[in-house]
């Protein structure tokens, strides 16, 4: 088995049908319910990429406790590639987010 660490990954793109994201974190991930239909044909959208949070380090985010910040944000596009005729199509995005914990001093 071999083993590659993408430290510097910030983009994973995958059309396949069985293609699934990998999440940070098994809570905060979509059920099926979750995930609309297309918004135009109606049929069902699927996994096609996900951003990564080492973006943030790139986008020169700070680490503090009021900055952006995910854990992955996963984009649902249409299973279909439905075309309508428009030059930019809403798609749906499901961020996963880390768990915030207070501290008290």
């Amino acid at each position: 088995m071999l083993l590659v660490c993408a430290s510097q990954q910030v983009l994973r793109y995958c059309r396949e049908s069985n293609a699934k994201p990998l999440w940070a974190l098994s809570a905060g991930c979509p059920s099926n319910a979750d995930i609309p239909s297309c918004s135009y044909c109606k049929g069902p959208l699927c996994y096609e990429f996900q951003i990564m949070p080492q973006l943030l380090y790139y986008f020169g985010v700070k680490n503090e406790p009021d900055s952006l910040d995910w854990a992955t944000i996963v984009v649902y596009t249409c299973q279909g590639s439905c075309n309508q005729n428009v030059s930019c199509k809403e798609e749906f995005a499901w961020i996963q987010s880390y768990p915030t914990t207070t501290t008290q001093p």
